[in-house]
């Protein structure tokens, strides 16, 4: 038979158990606010991450490759994988254009791809699919006095759907 004394421990026991979740539940959301403002500070610092999205800006970096003046610029060759058209594009019905700034190297690889325009939609899926298909294209390189060359190459690349 239970006595006055033992049926008031259980009672402060679940008490104590029910404010030991509130202030765990409490304590969790607090360190996923810290967790979700120390994220967006780090954002603000630096807006896009390597491997994160496409980087935009105005020009091209100067470099030794760029500047120099070329016989021949650089030729994609026949036989490029055309950029496939990004699925939430197609499901929202939208159409843009992106122009893409590839640094061919001698070889004919591209060594960086970077979007420097965009028109019609604002949609980063048609950045990244021009990006991912413009590093796998071959070209004949740049000539210059009969070498081949690095340089930089500006070719638009359109996303239409038919």
């Amino acid at each position: 038979m239970a006595t006055y004394f033992d049926t008031g421990r259980a009672g402060l026991r679940a008490a104590l158990s029910r404010h030991a979740l509130a202030l765990r539940a409490a304590m969790l959301g607090l360190a996923l606010l810290a967790a979700a403002l120390a994220w967006l500070a780090l954002r603000e610092a630096n807006p896009v991450a390597a491997g994160d999205q496409p980087q935009y800006y105005d020009g091209l970096p100067a470099s030794p490759s760029t500047a120099l003046e070329t016989d021949r610029p650089p030729r994609p060759l026949a036989g490029n994988p055309v950029p496939s058209y990004p699925r939430s594009a197609l499901r929202n019905g939208s159409e843009g254009d992106v122009v893409v700034a590839i640094i061919v190297g001698s070889d004919g690889r591209p060594v960086d791809v970077q979007v420097v325009a965009r028109g019609g939609s604002e949609d980063p899926a048609f950045d990244r699919a021009a990006m991912a298909a413009a590093r796998q294209w071959r070209f004949e390189p740049a000539m210059r006095d009969g070498q081949a060359v690095p340089s930089t190459v500006h070719l638009p690349v359109e996303f239409r759907r038919e």
